[in-house]
């Protein structure tokens, strides 16, 4: 029996949402349009190297292309493992914009995000994570050409036992994230974004982690999401110290249950 924490970030522009007619996604308006900022992910990344520095743990970033090559922030998260996660925080299946993408659309897409983690991070990455959780079956079926040996974009209801389990696809291998049902009946996944919203306490995230009795539990949280809130705009000193609090509460809490912390590519290997 084993139990893994993998601790999965997403670093993407900031409040990502998608448009009808554009794959790409922009960034909430604040007042100012919806071009892509970057700057609460650039700040939310250095408070999470901090957390994970504090905590001595490892983790994973699945990293848009774009939002890594614009804050520079590749040196700086090395440390950890770092895996593609679209290059414009594309909706790949067109379910939200409404644009089909081609196979050589998809394809461009794979080769782009892995050439800039290339340059920035100075690693060829082994891991995908589908922009908004979202999957197209055509990328997938390519992913092993370039390296990919995992992907990371689906929920499975949490259980005693949460293991990866191979694809449909070709040499690929997929890591789960998990979702069940809280205390009140409503749906809860392994993303802390309604922690950090306030709509839901630290403790809902650890009662999740404690049905996985053997395999991976994955806590999922994005970059921009530490500093800033889709519904509140920009946080005070005060909330970003909270919620680093309440975030540092749920992975620590996670660890002295017995759970090992380990990056995706460990912890999606088939056993």
């Amino acid at each position: 029996m084993m139990r893994q924490l993998c601790f999965t970030i997403d670093l993407d522009r900031d409040v990502n949402e998608a448009v009808v007619g554009s794959s790409a996604a922009v960034s909430l308006d604040r007042g100012s349009g919806n071009a892509p900022r970057f700057s609460s992910s650039e700040r939310g990344t250095h408070i999470i190297l901090d957390l994970l520095d504090d905590l001595g743990m490892k983790a994973t970033f699945f990293a848009e292309a774009r939002t890594l090559s614009e804050t520079g922030v590749g040196r700086t998260i090395s440390r950890h493992e770092v895996a593609i996660h679209g290059y414009d925080h594309e909706d790949l299946t067109g379910s939200r914009s409404k644009v089909l993408l081609s196979q050589d659309d998809l394809r461009s897409i794979v080769e782009n995000s892995i050439q800039i983690v290339r340059d920035e991070v100075n690693v060829s990455p082994v891991g995908s994570r589908s922009p908004y959780m979202d999957p197209n079956e055509g990328m997938l079926n390519l992913l092993h050409e370039y390296g990919i040996t995992y992907d990371s974009s689906r929920y499975v209801h949490v259980s005693d036992v949460v293991r990866p389990y191979p694809s449909g696809s070709p040499m690929l291998t997929e890591l789960p994230a998990i979702k069940g049902v809280s205390e009140n009946g409503r749906t809860i996944t392994s993303y802390l974004w309604p922690m950090h919203e306030g709509r839901r306490p630290p403790e809902d995230f650890i009662r999740l982690s404690e049905s996985v009795k053997d395999g991976v539990c994955m806590i999922a949280t994005h970059t921009w999401h530490m500093v800033e809130r889709r519904s509140g705009g920009i946080m005070d000193k005060d909330e970003v110290s909270a919620n680093y609090d309440a975030t540092r509460q749920v992975l620590s809490r996670i660890l002295d249950s017995g759970f090992e912390a380990v990056e995706a590519r460990t912890a999606s290997v088939v056993r």
